[in-house]
């Protein structure tokens, strides 16, 4: 059994013009930078990642304590 997906490719122009979003707010505003343009590819990147790995870095505790945290972290539960 092959568990490959195949993507659609309009699904790959949606995701790059949704992830683009903040990126080009920030270059038409003229408050970009490297590091930020670095820093939001790195965070988005690393947040899909956990997300899709199944592993659960915080404890679900602290969603309960502080709840706009799920806001901010894309994690399994």
């Amino acid at each position: 059994m092959i568990a490959a997906v195949i993507h659609p490719f309009a699904e790959h122009i949606a995701y790059f013009m949704l992830f683009a979003i903040p990126k080009l707010t920030a270059v038409f505003t003229k408050t970009a930078s490297v590091g930020a343009m670095l820093g939001y590819v790195t965070y988005i990147d690393f947040m899909n990642n956990m997300g899709h790995c199944n592993f659960e870095l915080l404890p679900h505790s602290l969603f309960s304590f502080f709840p706009p945290l799920k806001f901010l972290l894309y994690t399994p539960s």
